[in-house]
């Protein structure tokens, strides 16, 4: 049966990673419904559920770098020479940064102009379109500086270099403060700053350390291409991964806690503030462990199980096309909305409504681009399904 199947299945679509593509999907997801939810009346959401739908959609942007690090490691990993990999990205760095960069910034435009008064034509341009900084311009940074530490470093030495790394940024928000503008900019860029960011709300060095965690995935899913790892291992690895993290994290956020009510009101507030559960902070890695354990169970299903349904392949439309998704999400759940008058004034309501209406709209227009540029062929779901069973052991 495998043979059979095989046969019709192209080159391109049987070395496809299945589970990655809903992965990144899932992702997509997570950031069009933090978005959607920026144009609520704060005031008219139940705090709870306000704080929970902060919280769970937080995962989005450490799943977008976490990702995009796994995704690149495997590429390192899998050619011959590392090297040849690492000039194609520079171009796609390059890209990101001179073409993602003002393009997300105009179709945002809308949404981050409502409400805000400039005294000139060119500070608001300077300000919303070259000075306001996307999460693609860290990703690019850490396409250009991660193949050192992907390539070269040992597993044990770069986990030591990522929490270093972290550790280092907490230390700086909480004890640095520079009074010269320029410096206070330079700490928001390098390692972020305390409170709402200014300019910057992706520092480089936390998100290169969050880029590099998905690296250990990467190597596993080379290992897999390589036939030096089964699936069953593969899966065995990160399942591990994740609930340790998930263990650090609910230590992590214990601690705080209980720092928190024993020491809050004798030690520095700054150092709550830098250590206050967040995405780069002691919420990370439960961030991360979901993400984990969440991709052990794509990769059972679909890899180790052939088991691919409607909405596997609804959330792969997303990631095949997430850098297109994720530039015209902007768009519809932000700038639209914004024209329209509704920032700011959604209830709970209105604000699923947006979400879904939002989802809809950008999965066609993400499905009509995948089919545009080839990602996305005729009978694709058949196809999908196929690949998955192909799979199978003994299929």
């Amino acid at each position: 049966m495998t043979h059979q199947l095989s046969g019709s299945i192209s080159h391109t679509a049987r070395n496809r990673i299945l589970s990655v593509d809903v992965l990144r999907g899932c992702a997509m997801v997570l950031v069009i419904i933090q978005h959607a939810y920026l144009s609520v009346n704060f005031q008219s959401i139940p705090s709870l559920l306000d704080f929970f739908i902060w919280k769970i959609t937080g995962i989005a942007a450490v799943a977008f770098v976490a990702i995009s690090g796994m995704m690149y490691s495997y590429f390192l990993y899998t050619r011959p020479d590392w090297q040849t990999a690492y000039r194609r990205y520079t171009g796609r760095a390059a890209f990101l940064l001179l073409a993602a960069h003002p393009v997300i910034n105009v179709v945002s435009y809308y949404f981050n102009a409502a409400d805000k008064q400039y005294p000139s034509g060119y500070v608001e341009f300077l300000d919303l379109i070259v000075l306001n900084f996307p999460i693609t311009d860290t990703i690019a940074f850490c396409l250009l500086a991660s193949p050192v530490l992907v390539v070269i470093t040992g597993h044990m030495r770069r986990a030591a270099v990522i929490s270093a790394m972290l550790l280092l940024a907490v230390f700086i928000r909480a004890s640095m403060f520079p009074v010269d503008l320029h410096w206070a900019i330079f700490k928001e860029l390098t390692f972020g700053g305390l409170g709402e960011p200014k300019v910057f709300w992706f520092p480089l060095i936390p998100w290169l350390a969050i880029f590099l965690s998905g690296s250990f995935a990467g190597y596993a899913l080379a290992c897999h291409k390589k036939g030096t790892m089964e699936v069953s291992a593969m899966v065995n690895m990160i399942n591990k991964g994740g609930l340790f993290l998930a263990v650090c994290g609910a230590v992590l956020v214990l601690g705080y806690k209980l720092l928190k009510m024993t020491k809050g009101s004798t030690w520095n507030h700054n150092i709550f503030l830098a250590i206050y559960p967040g995405q780069t902070t002691t919420l990370l890695p439960v961030y991360l462990a979901a993400l984990a354990l969440l991709f052990a169970v794509f990769l059972k299903e679909m890899d180790i199980s052939g088991r691919y349904n409607r909405l596997f392949w609804l959330l792969s439309v997303f990631g095949r096309t997430s850098l297109f998704t994720f530039v015209l999400q902007f768009a519809v759940v932000e700038s639209v909305p914004a024209l329209l008058g509704l920032k700011g004034t959604l209830g709970l309501v209105g604000f699923i409504v947006l979400f879904v209406t939002g989802a809809i709209l950008t999965w066609l227009l993400a499905y009509l681009y995948g089919r545009w540029r080839g990602w996305i062929s005729d009978k694709d779901y058949e196809i999908c399904v196929n690949v998955a069973r192909a799979r199978i052991p003994y299929a």
